[in-house]
């Protein structure tokens, strides 16, 4: 794999979790736990917001220097996933493999080149996009009632 191509699926793995719950270890051992809203690339300088630490002191905005950060752990699964749901219509609707394709920095499946499906819902009208918002929901309750127990 080449380091561009390398580069570009660490930016797409760390642009998947922006808005998610997410705990910053720091070098010190020191530890932050929020929700990711931003981070620069390539300094790694981070943004949490609603932010508690390690002694239990809440912050409403944390900036985090990326030199100071060790590791960035994610405490919440999302609930879509782009390649299960990509498997997950191939057998319910019986499309064809070409006509569904990941984008998997963008975090989207697209169906028929025209169709795109994320974690926010369907983009797309008509008659398609409504029985893919009808699966795109019933996908959500299943990850829901798994990732539950």
């Amino acid at each position: 794999m080449a380091l561009m191509e390398a580069s570009r699926r660490f930016i797409a793995g760390l642009s998947s979790i922006i808005d998610k719950k997410v705990r910053i270890i720091l070098n010190n051992g020191k530890w932050y736990e929020g929700t990711l809203v931003a981070f620069e690339h390539p300094s790694l300088n981070i943004l949490l917001e609603n932010a508690v630490d390690n002694s239990g002191n809440k912050y409403p905005k944390v900036i985090i220097s990326g030199n100071s950060v060790s590791e960035i752990l994610t405490t919440e699964i999302p609930l879509f996933d782009p390649e299960d749901f990509r498997e997950y219509i191939l057998k319910a609707l019986k499309l064809k493999e070409h006509q569904v394709k990941v984008i998997p920095e963008a975090g989207i499946v697209e169906v028929q080149g025209r169709y795109r499906v994320s974690e926010k819902g369907v983009e797309g009208a008509g008659p398609f996009a409504e029985i893919l918002h009808e699966f795109y929901e019933k996908y959500i309750e299943e990850r829901k009632k798994l990732l539950q127990g």
